[in-house]
């Protein structure tokens, strides 16, 4: 940061002591980096010295301390209470809930059995439930909420007075959740597309769609940011401009009206910041001052860290900031340097939009790779496709929801042309998504190593004796090494930890196992597909994390909720072998399945009692069904009869690793469970037989295997009343931890070579 303007080191300063303090630096902190200032030099010049550096990062530590950074003090998975008001109502099953404590806006989950009456964005209300553990953060599982008064929720010293502001900006909450509200009407099914373009409302986005834009690299054209502000401000510039306003008095005017729209979305980290940057050169401009961008980002992230400090830990803060650095430090670089790689008849405009996105994606690619453990490979030429359709649509979308409750058919008539834009833009990331290969998956020890090398790299590239075209070489062979080095230490990072990954299939099962050396394994592939294969969620979790080979499929019993998917799945991944009970089963379904194995010469063989394979340490036996051999044994010769009921038959795996052990018994009943269970003893995770129906998971087989997780594969509002309130009931008194993908979505286990669990769940 020598060159670096004053504001923006002090900025750095701030920020660095405010992530010390986020990050739990002891007290001892402060008195140490006292005497450091006292002692230190201060050079005379117009840059702020060491010391005012040092002072500032500890103004910045001091005030990460005084923050309410830890608002869930009880722990994860116990019960909990939370008080304040939803930012928008929980249409689809989440929203974001802010906290009358002064902790921020949490995301809470409300399961369809609790939302009735449905609660109420604006409303004070007290939410009852558990803290869960979340892929980015932690959220927030409602059991109960009740909307209150403020008397009644804050009495004595806890009372709480919002005051006039208060009430308008809660005002202002309502009013926005009621046009979300009605862009049903307008838009039908692509309705909650529109309200995360206008509003940042995601929450009721179909998952196919959003794991799509996640996956092509341009989720950030779903969350409010500032290509949305600009898009904005360039058009009240322009109407400004036709009206005859002059240019000095158009870009305020511009501003304002982006902090009006910025006002109506509820000030998002991205929109306040693009906000804050556009009037602060507004400003200057129209002063007749050079705008520098680098001031104008340091001060828009110096006010937005005073007034919470604890925006720093936040995905979305990072990678809006990081995106804004990268377009202003390497944006007229690169494009200088595709400039005279690019053909002649290639546009200006396109060079530059192809030089604007490497730089943004650039910056924010180890942000990304760290929060999500992914990384989209066509970010920079998806993000220039849709970046023009997301363009037109805004305007028009804001334009359809202020004519309807006036003009309602001129409002309808624009947002069918809005619709066109948005069905383009959804069928492009649709298709691009499935293609392979798009995605990387990495993990948090190859993002620090990566990350340390490239900034090793590029400082000893800026040494003086290194040129031009020798400083292109090393950063080629830098590049060269990091991208064949990528897999070795993407492998070598995993081992020690082995995951079993419960995937959302609905009503249905799917669990995908990695061991510790990165190999795989699935046990049932859920229901079939309603549309194209290759979106199937089971296709969709293993692609995301770069899985091109599963060691053996195993498929509990041909029930269509457990080998639907299965299909799909040999179409997308190498499968090495599958195993399943071979009941008779008069389904066409399965006699494809079986052809479409032959046909690709996978290995199909039967799965009884006494099988076992190790695969990196970790063991997989089979427990049921008992072999045919050993049932005409026990009959005295007799052959075995057939099965009516698949579950009868249904496979039971036990998996062991080190210390842990853990049981998946399919949809098996509850006497192939009591003949198991002394075998069993004691699980660390029981896969829950059956999604919770009363025939499976018995007392007496709680009793003996004592688990401490149960995962429940199970559908949201399925028809069967699973999971059985009699089973949540056992498994609560056995002291389990239940983890249900229709509350959690995907749920991750991983376990670590001392046995230690962590689960991390999707929503």
């Amino acid at each position: 940061m020598t060159h670096a303007a004053p504001i923006a080191r002090l900025t750095l300063a701030y920020g660095a002591g405010v992530a010390t303090g986020l990050a739990g630096a002891p007290m001892w902190i402060a008195p140490l980096l006292a005497m450091v200032a006292l002692l230190a030099p201060d050079a005379s010049s117009g840059r702020p010295g060491f010391r005012a550096l040092v002072c500032v990062s500890a103004i910045g530590w001091a005030g990460a301390v005084a923050a309410p950074v830890v608002c869930h003090t009880v722990g994860f998975d116990r019960e909990a209470r939370v008080t304040g008001r939803f930012l928008a109502t929980p249409r689809m099953g989440s929203a974001p809930f802010e906290r009358s404590n002064g902790c921020g806006p949490i995301t809470v989950v409300v399961p369809d059995r609790f939302r009735s009456p449905e609660p109420t964005a604006g409303r004070l209300s007290i939410v009852e439930g558990r803290w869960r553990r979340g892929t980015i953060r932690p959220w927030f599982e409602a059991t109960s909420v009740e909307g209150v008064s403020v008397d009644l929720a804050f009495p004595d010293a806890e009372r709480v007075r919002v005051g006039p502001l208060g009430e308008l900006r809660w005002t202002a909450v309502r009013w926005r959740d009621g046009l979300v509200g009605r862009l049903s009407t307008l838009y039908g099914g692509r309705a909650p597309l529109v309200a995360a373009l206008v509003f940042a409302r995601r929450e009721g986005m179909d998952r196919t769609v959003r794991d799509a834009f996640a996956l092509t690299g341009i989720a950030h054209l779903l969350a409010i940011s500032g290509f949305h502000v600009g898009v904005v401000a360039g058009l009240a510039l322009g109407a400004l401009r036709l009206a005859g306003v002059g240019h000095r008095r158009a870009g305020p005017g511009a501003a304002v009206v982006a902090w009006m729209y910025v006002g109506l979305i509820g000030f998002p980290d991205a929109a306040t910041r693009a906000a804050l940057i556009l009037g602060l050169v507004a400003v200057a401009r129209a002063r007749g001052r050079p705008a520098s961008r680098w001031s104008a980002l340091s001060v828009a992230g110096l006010i937005l860290l005073v007034l919470d400090p604890t925006k720093l830990a936040s995905a979305g803060f990072q990678l809006s900031f990081a995106g804004a650095a990268g377009l202003i430090a390497w944006a007229r670089p690169s494009e200088a340097y595709l400039s005279e790689l690019a053909p002649r008849w290639l546009p200006r405009a396109f060079v530059s939009a192809l030089a604007a996105g490497f730089a943004a994606t650039a910056a924010t690619l180890p942000v990304v790779a760290w929060h999500f453990e992914r990384v989209s490979l066509v970010g920079v030429p998806m993000t220039l496709l849709a970046s023009p359709l997301v363009a037109l649509a805004l305007p028009g979308a804001l334009a359809s929801i202020v004519l309807d409750p006036f003009l309602p058919g001129v409002a309808a008539f624009v947002a069918g042309g809005v619709d066109v834009l948005l069905a383009l833009l959804v069928g492009a990331t649709t298709l691009v998504g499935e293609w392979p290969g798009i995605s990387i998956w990495t993990t948090k020890a190859t993002v620090v190593t990566a990350s340390a090398g490239v900034v090793a790299a590029l400082r000893v590239a800026r040494r003086p004796r290194f040129g031009g075209p020798a400083r292109r070489r090393l950063m080629l062979a830098y590049a060269a090494i990091a991208c064949t080095g990528w897999p070795l230490v993407a492998a070598g990072t995993s081992r020690g930890t082995l995951e079993l990954l419960m995937i959302d299939v609905g009503q249905g099962d799917a669990i995908a196992v990695r061991t510790p050396g990165g190999r795989w394994l699935l046990v049932d592939a859920g229901p079939p597909p309603r549309g194209d294969p290759a979106a199937h969620p089971v296709v969709g979790a293993l692609r995301a994390r770069g899985v091109r080979r599963l060691e053996a499929m195993i498929l509990t019993h041909p029930d269509a909720d457990h080998f639907g998917g299965a299909a799909a799945v040999l179409g997308s991944v190498d499968v090495g072998r599958v195993l399943d009970p071979v009941l008779p089963a008069g389904k066409r379904a399965y006699a494809d399945l079986l052809a479409a194995a032959g046909s690709a010469r996978i290995p199909w063989s039967p799965a009884f009692a006494g099988q076992r394979w190790t695969f990196d340490g970790v063991t997989v036996e089979v427990m049921h069904p008992p072999s045919r051999s050993d049932v005409e044994r026990s009959s005295g010769g007799d052959p075995p009869p057939v099965a009516v009921d698949a579950n009868v038959s249904s496979v039971v795996l036990r998996l062991s690793w080190r210390s842990l052990s853990a049981v998946l018994t399919g949809d098996a009943y509850t006497d192939v469970e009591r003949a198991l269970m002394d075998e069993v003893g004691d699980v660390d995770v029981l896969k829950v037989g059956h999604h919770g129906s009363d025939t499976s998971t018995d007392v007496d087989f709680l009793a003996t295997v004592r688990p401490e997780w149960a995962l429940v594969s199970v559908g949201r509002r399925n028809r069967y009343g699973h999971p059985s309130p009699r089973v949540l009931a056992r498994l609560k008194a056995s002291g389990a931890e239940v983890v249900r993908t229709d509350e959690s979505g995907d749920a991750r286990l991983l376990v670590d070579r001392w046995g230690r669990i962590r689960v991390v769940t999707g929503r």
